[in-house]
């Protein structure tokens, strides 16, 4: 199918012979001299419909002690002298950096393994999930007859993420901004405590 453009200040006529070559690039902005800042990092499993996957370097993962307030749907990373003293209140996570198909970036936190070197079967079942999603595209659901998570890949040849270029400090940062937990005084341990 041809397709007739016409510029009405030259009066010059183009033809256009498919509808993809009208299709911008997944990275436009780049071409228009233009970068996405990262301005926002949520922390959390993704959506069930959500298809993503996590960055391969070991450099974009990090360990910390996580408090997460799920009634607000709130993570804390907590500073590990204080995260001692409220053990019973934090888990100790790694941070994967992840993307998905519309290149929004976030973190997955997946438990790590117990004193015993054991995890529970849906933080195992998650973790095997994110070492899959470094080389494909997966979307993952909670089964809860099975206990666990549901993995379901890509069946088209995707392309490869476009990673933004920023470390994973970077997104801990933006991540976390105003959610470090660095005192006991700190209003959320507070309540937590039962102290106000």
């Amino acid at each position: 199918m041809a397709i007739q453009s016409t510029d009405n200040k030259t009066n010059t006529a183009t033809t256009i012979t498919s509808i993809s070559a009208l299709r911008l690039s997944a990275n436009y902005g780049a071409t228009l001299g233009v970068k996405k800042l990262l301005t926002r990092v949520p922390v959390g499993k993704p959506k069930k419909s959500n298809f993503f996957r996590v960055h391969a370097s070991e450099e974009m993962a990090f360990q910390g002690m996580l408090l997460e307030q799920k009634e607000a749907n709130e993570s804390y990373l907590v500073v590990p002298n204080i995260a001692k003293e409220i053990s019973e209140l934090v888990t100790a996570v790694q941070l994967y950096a992840a993307i998905d198909r519309l290149n929004n970036v976030s973190l997955i936190p997946v438990p790590l393994p117990g004193e015993d070197g054991n995890r529970n079967p849906w933080h195992e079942s998650l973790a095997q999930a994110v070492e899959m999603s470094k080389s494909n595209w997966i979307r993952i659901t909670a089964n809860m007859s099975l206990g666990g998570y549901d993995v379901f890949a890509a069946q088209a040849s995707l392309s490869e993420p476009e990673w933004p270029e920023y470390d994973i400090e970077a997104f801990i940062e933006v991540a976390f901004r105003g959610k470090i937990i660095s005192s006991l005084e700190h209003p959320i341990v507070q309540s937590l405590l039962g102290r106000i």
